[in-house]
């Protein structure tokens, strides 16, 4: 048969390295890992304009482990186990040895993380036993030209030196060193933030629990060391500051007082210590038995109430929650994301948010789970790096191991700490008593950073912590090493005695037998005399009690049945004043009705006087109509404009005549004993005449229902009437600058004042009449004025004097006519007097209606 083979694509290079990978605090991270596995005991990373050099003080490489391990690609010697076998001296294993290294890498792809970094990489390497420097160059693109060239045959520059004085760090001669160039980060270049983050995560990468300090790593950034001195001088936190040795400052966290457990696998047994602030609760054994794929594992988780953060945010420069939260270490270095802030890893938070002051999430703990094995295949990270562990037996039985830890504190905080179980498993037998002393424990475990809160007062959590080690004792795998017999005491306060159910000495008494505590056998018989002398005295007690009870029950029945009586006295009473209330209610209620019916009597009245008047005014306005059918017949009729004009003849006479006699009654009998009565008399026969002969004119135009007194818009009645009455000898004139006035009135009389005003100006020689209509202050000024010859000589001295009757300022003029405007404009509540006249000429009148 005939064999072929694999061809490997240039492309090869982005699949191990780039879509792995994923970003740069990542490849970073791999470097690191690879100078670790490279027995370093120091890495410097300097950050400068465009390039990253790393430098490690590990035992190097030779010409032929570039040829054989580091370019051959996915090899990975610390995976065969062949990485030690020819390049260690004795020195350096039996440090190795000494320091109990494990590998942190051995996938054989952490070296692609410099194509992650920059385009451009220049590896200088010395082995401990060479005095040559190798140097080889690698142009990352040239694997991304042409997916069709077959990755062996991309060209990598290689040189040597045996002349070479390179210093690698700490001074040491031998070592590795990349230069990345060309970097990769013009989107995200490294900004002091970006340092600073990847500084803060370099921290946690190798485990800052570990007790030894065999390996550090330094960020060296020029650019940065300015503002570095000032943080420094500020009193900043080292967080701030990027350039340094990265130190594992979370140790000082470690001695915070706060509530942790400690789980150790080891020897084939689990050791678990659950300590509060600084005091051991209980420490417990068991065999090994559903855990055999792990051999060496520590878990340390501590719970930070609110004093705990705040010791926590002090020392780190972070809150807690910002920081991380339960971190996995393998061989010394971090899973991701295992820890990160927001991950939730382990599972915790779906099920803390199920129970509020029952369950612990990531925002309550703190710590790491630290594992220690050679068989990296059973816990190995996927692929992407940061996706956490891939899932097998071995990673199950971990979380299941993890599991009983964090479920262990828990029960504690929860049951001990917060009182969880007080009301749900009835502690005592007063569930107020309960329910106040749960209140005052979550107040109280908040700030004290001490338990002896709980150790000294809290009968409740007490008798809970009974509860629990009641638990593991009945657990035939699990051997009570020891328990804190301060925090079980339920009866150091023997006062409290009687708020303690029997079951729980009972439960006492359990733990004291299968924990072989003779000392606590004998205090619970101690206990049961004096409970058992308690219940004797209590029950002659409660006898006592129960006779005296009964005097008193006899004494309350006696003075109830007095208070019956009084009662039933006063029932009478008020039943007797309740009779009179309501019958003088029903009086006023009688006397309302008598009033409600004699308005509802007025108001028919009333209404049917409305009715009748409404028909009067129908009639009446029936008969106008009929009035108006009859005249307008007439007026149809060819006669009546004869009528009409034989009417005004007959009235113009009479006023000539009224006026001949007044003339002359006023030149001969002024004075006289009958003067005033003769002429009031002829002045109203000639207003009505003067009425009668303006009716003739205005009949045919004016609604015979309105002729009488009623509401009338004066600026529009004026502006008709002007436009309607023509002469031919004066031209009137009409402006306004108000829309409606309304009085009340005749529009005969109105009618009547216009052609009083228009006949005098008429007499004066005027050619123009103006009206003009104006509002002050609510009021409607009307002014007139014409441009006749004005005011007669005979009233300049005293103006008002034109108003009075038979006071003419002409020979042949009788005085009637402004008497008559200024009596008329009475009826309209409105008054007039002369003002200056317009332009000197003519006369004014004012007129000012309310």
């Amino acid at each position: 048969m005939e064999q072929l083979q694999f061809k490997i694509s240039s492309a090869l290079k982005d699949l191990v390295g780039k879509d792995l990978i994923i970003n740069d605090n990542v490849a970073i991270f791999e470097l690191v890992k690879n100078a670790y596995d490279a027995y370093a005991t120091k890495v410097e990373i300097e950050f400068l304009d465009d390039k990253i050099i790393m430098s490690d003080n590990g035992k190097g490489m030779t010409f032929d482990d570039l040829c054989n391990k580091w370019l051959f690609v996915g090899f990975s010697a610390k995976k065969d186990g062949t990485e030690d076998e020819k390049d260690i001296d004795d020195k350096q294993k039996s440090y190795r040895d000494k320091i109990k290294r494990h590998y942190a890498g051995a996938k054989g792809i952490g070296r692609f993380s410099c194509d992650r970094l920059g385009k451009e990489l220049v590896l200088k390497t010395k082995s401990s036993k060479s005095n040559v420097l190798e140097t080889i160059h690698v142009h990352w693109s040239d694997f991304e030209a042409d997916q069709y060239i077959e990755f062996e045959k991309i060209n990598i520059g290689y040189e040597s030196s045996s002349t070479d004085n390179t210093l690698f760090p700490d001074n040491k001669r031998y070592g590795t060193i990349l230069e990345i160039s060309n970097l990769n980060d013009e989107k995200l270049p490294w900004t002091r933030k970006r340092l600073l983050e990847l500084k803060h995560s370099l921290e946690k990468l190798i485990n800052p629990f570990a007790e030894t300090n065999d390996f550090s790593i330094e960020i060296k950034c020029p650019r940065e060391q300015k503002e570095d001195n000032e943080c420094i001088k500020n009193g900043k936190h080292q967080r701030e500051i990027v350039n340094g040795v990265l130190t594992n400052s979370i140790t000082q966290i470690l001695d915070i007082k706060t509530t942790q457990i400690d789980v150790k696998l080891s020897n084939g047994y689990i050791y678990t210590t659950l300590s509060d602030r600084g005091v051991e609760m209980y420490k417990i054994r068991e065999k090994n038995s559903d855990f055999a794929l792990l051999t060496d594992v520590s878990i340390n988780l501590y719970y930070l109430n609110r004093s705990a953060k705040v010791s926590f945010t002090r020392l780190m420069g972070v809150e807690p929650v910002n920081y991380g939260s339960i971190f996995l270490f393998r061989n010394g270095f971090r899973i991701m994301p295992f820890g990160n802030t927001g991950d939730d890893s382990w599972g915790l938070d779906y099920r803390a948010q199920q129970g509020k002051n029952r369950f612990l999430g990531t925002r309550d703990l703190f710590g790491r789970v630290d594992v220690i094995t050679n068989n990296i295949e059973e816990l190995k990270e996927v692929s992407s790096r940061d996706g956490g562990l891939i899932e097998t037996p071995t990673s199950s039985q971990l979380f299941q191991l993890f599991t009983i830890a964090h479920h262990r504190l828990e029960r504690y905080v929860s049951g001990v700490l917060w009182g969880g179980s007080f009301v749900v498993k009835e502690y005592f037998k007063d569930e107020n008593e309960a329910q106040a002393q749960r209140r005052e424990l979550l107040d109280a475990d908040k700030e004290y950073d001490t338990p002896d809160y709980i150790m000294n007062s809290s009968l409740g959590s007490k008798i809970d912590f009974v509860q629990l080690i009641k638990t593991l004792t009945r657990d035939k795998n699990v051997e009570v090493i020891s328990y804190n017999k301060t925090l079980a005491n339920l009866l150091s306060d023997l006062s409290e005695i009687d708020q303690i159910k029997p079951q729980f000495i009972s439960d006492l008494e359990k733990i004291a037998e299968n924990t072989n505590d003779d000392s606590l056998l004998t205090n619970v018989k101690d206990i049961k005399e004096y409970v058992q002398k308690l219940r004797k005295e209590k029950e002659e007690s409660e006898r006592k009690a129960a006779q005296a009870e009964q005097q008193r029950l006899e004494a309350e029945r006696k003075a109830q049945e007095a208070e019956e009586r009084r009662k039933e006295a006063e029932r009478k009473r008020a039943a007797e004043a309740e009779a009179k209330r309501l019958a003088q209610l029903q009086a006023k209620e009688a006397e309302l009705k008598r009033r409600e019916e004699e308005i509802k009597r007025k108001e028919a009245e009333q209404k049917q006087k409305e009715e009748e008047e409404r028909r009067k005014k129908a009639e009446k306005e029936k008969q106008i109509e009929s009035l108006k059918v009859e005249f307008y017949k007439k007026a149809s009729n060819p006669d009546t404009d004869a009528l009409i004009h034989h009417v005004k003849n007959n009235n113009s006479r009479i006023n000539d005549d009224i006026d001949k006699l007044i003339k002359t009654i006023a030149a001969q009998y002024k004075g006289t004993e009958y003067y005033e009565f003769i002429i009031t008399t002829l002045s109203n026969i000639r207003k009505l005449s003067q009425k009668s002969l303006m009716a003739t004119d205005l009949i045919l135009n004016t609604d015979l229902s309105t002729s009488d007194s009623q509401k009338i818009n004066l600026p529009l009645f004026i502006e008709g009437y002007l436009k309607n009455d023509v002469h031919d000898n004066i031209k009137c004139h009409f402006s306004s600058s108000v829309e409606k006035f309304a009085v009340i009135g005749s529009k005969l009389d109105l009618g009547l004042i216009l052609d009083n005003f228009i006949k005098n100006s008429l007499d004066w020689g005027a050619k123009n009449f103006w009206v003009t209509c104006s509002n002050n202050m609510g009021r409607l000024i009307v002014d007139i004025y014409d441009d006749g010859l004005g005011l007669s000589n005979i009233f300049l001295n005293n103006p008002e004097e034109i108003f009075n009757f038979a006071t003419s300022g002409k020979n042949d003029g009788t005085g009637f006519g402004m008497y008559l405007i200024r009596e008329t404009l009475k009826d309209f509540k409105a008054t007039i007097e002369i003002s200056e006249p317009i332009e000197n000429k003519g006369i004014h009148f004012k007129i000012s209606f309310k």
